[in-house]
């Protein structure tokens, strides 16, 4: 494996060497890497900061961001924008996008990006979510930089295959090196002709610590349900549950901030009011989880586009009962994230036997485990190998 990344490397720098040389790095100095990110600091975004934050020992950042997020986190690294006012390569209908980058709108983005690169000179380029890979080959083909990038769920799920193809197609340029993908998607990417050896198996990125909670606590009578206010994301759903379930001596919180908020809270509102809505900034939820028995983690089957939410792993963590809701055609990916810590459910009206029983010890201690596979200290060296061959290569 490490042979084939060194040739993928090779091939990747090989034009760098005949044609330009990058600034030198100072003796001692970290190798640079310069992150995009459709919309930092997006509270929802946990996955992209704690990356972040844990390459950052090693390595020199930047990040740039092209859209303003209307709901940011409290605490976030620096950043620049440099606003992208055409379709969004992430979020936009794939055939309203101009792949090429060449109408005036994107050459002038893209010569604000160059001068940031001029300036920063960094050893590699990475990215998080699919759509900018389009980004990233033009970028590192005029540079000569290389490039590395992960997806995230939504970058698989129904997704039309004439994007998919296009994005395989950017990462099969020689300068990317790496692209990380959840397990049950790397054959999305194989299949549609990217390299195996050029496709990495990761699960999302959780900082497991701030939420490892392994002793055993006495019960709360409090179910939890969290996460971005998107439709897709049903929040709804656990109103309902709530409402079906008022008897019960229950409480139900919801901590959610989004677009969809508004709506949820009238949905409340006309049910009695039978759920807490509030809101935790993500470096807070460590201290939140301990409060409950249970998280609830509904979706929206129609949508279909909740993937594998960190907060399921968080949750586990932290030693809550999960149930997750079934959604079409996921049942073998969904439970292979459970892996054995957590209920799937296809309807609210399963959910009350199984919340008005004690989470069973078996269920939570597998949590606990299956949590860790997620710890961004246990595999964030699946990126930062790659960067530091970059680095010794450049040298």
């Amino acid at each position: 494996m490490a042979d084939t990344i060194l040739t993928t490397l090779g091939n990747a720098l090989r034009p760098l060497f005949g044609r330009s040389r990058p600034k030198p790095l100072a003796p001692g100095a970290k190798p640079r890497v310069l992150y995009f990110i459709a919309k930092y600091p997006q509270f929802s975004e946990t996955y992209m900061h704690e990356e972040i934050a844990a390459v950052s020992a090693d390595f020199e950042v930047k990040i740039l961001t092209y859209n303003v997020s209307k709901f940011p986190r409290a605490r976030a690294f620096p950043y620049e924008v440099i606003e992208y006012t055409d379709p969004c390569l992430v979020y936009a209908p794939f055939h309203k996008i101009d792949p090429t980058f060449r109408s005036p709108s994107q050459r002038a983005f893209l010569r604000q990006v160059d001068a940031v690169i001029e300036d920063f000179q960094p050893t590699v380029l990475h990215a998080h979510y699919f759509g900018l890979a389009l980004l990233l080959r033009d970028l590192a083909r005029r540079h000569r930089v290389p490039f590395t990038l992960r997806t995230h769920s939504m970058d698989m799920l129904s997704e039309p295959e004439e994007k998919l193809r296009a994005l395989c197609d950017a990462v099969r340029d020689p300068q990317c090196l790496s692209v990380l993908t959840f397990p049950p998607f790397r054959a999305t990417l194989t299949s549609r002709g990217v390299p195996s050896e050029k496709v990495t198996s990761c699960w999302p990125v959780v900082n497991f610590a701030r939420f490892h909670r392994p002793e055993r606590r006495p019960p709360t009578g409090r179910v939890l349900c969290a996460g971005p206010a998107t439709p897709k994301k049903a929040h709804t759903t656990f109103v309902d549950l709530a409402a079906l379930m008022r008897e019960s001596g229950l409480s139900f919180d919801l901590f959610a901030r989004g677009v969809s908020l508004g709506a949820t809270s009238r949905y409340n509102e006309e049910r009695g009011n039978v759920v807490t809505i509030s809101y935790a900034d993500p470096d807070e939820m460590g201290d939140v989880y301990p409060r409950y028995d249970w998280l609830i983690y509904p979706g929206n089957p129609r949508i279909n586009k909740v993937g594998l939410p960190v907060g399921i792993a968080e949750a586990q963590a932290s030693g809550l009962g999960v149930c997750w809701q079934e959604l079409p055609g996921r049942r073998e990916q969904q439970l292979e994230f459970l892996g054995g810590g957590g209920f799937l459910f296809g309807e609210i009206e399963e959910l009350p036997e199984i919340l008005l029983r004690p989470y069973p010890e078996e269920m939570r201690l597998r949590g606990l485990e299956n949590a860790r596979r997620c710890d961004i200290q246990g595999h964030k060296s699946l990126l930062t190998d790659v960067w530091h061959r970059v680095a010794q290569a450049a040298a």
